[in-house]
């Protein structure tokens, strides 16, 4: 079998979520046919990107990349990942308190 590259992976995964190119390419700042390119394996990601777009999709880097893959694109030790993790986490959370709080006031 041969071995998928990291834009056939994320095409599948935004597919099966049933999100765009351009909304994707919206959250990393990039035009819709810079983002295509991504996908087609003509432009390598960032590390920075990867977890973007995992983050976009709610799925840690490790669902959405072949693990052996995974580490070697962010480099880093588990404590690296479970904290880069945990921002996600509490970000997702603030998001949502502020979400029912705004919905409190305007009742």
């Amino acid at each position: 079998m041969a071995k998928e590259e990291i834009g056939t992976i994320i095409r599948q995964k935004r597919e099966s979520l049933k999100i765009s190119q351009e909304a994707v390419a919206f959250i990393l700042n990039m035009s819709q046919a810079a983002y295509s390119k991504i996908e087609r394996n003509e432009t390598k990601l960032k590390v920075e990107q990867v977890y973007k777009i995992a983050d976009y999709f709610g799925i840690t880097i490790y669902e959405l990349l072949p693990s052996a893959l995974a580490s070697d694109i962010t480099g880093e030790n588990i404590f690296g990942l479970l904290f880069n993790y945990i921002r996600i986490a509490w970000k997702k959370t603030k998001k949502l308190f502020k979400k029912k709080n705004t919905d409190i006031h305007e009742a």
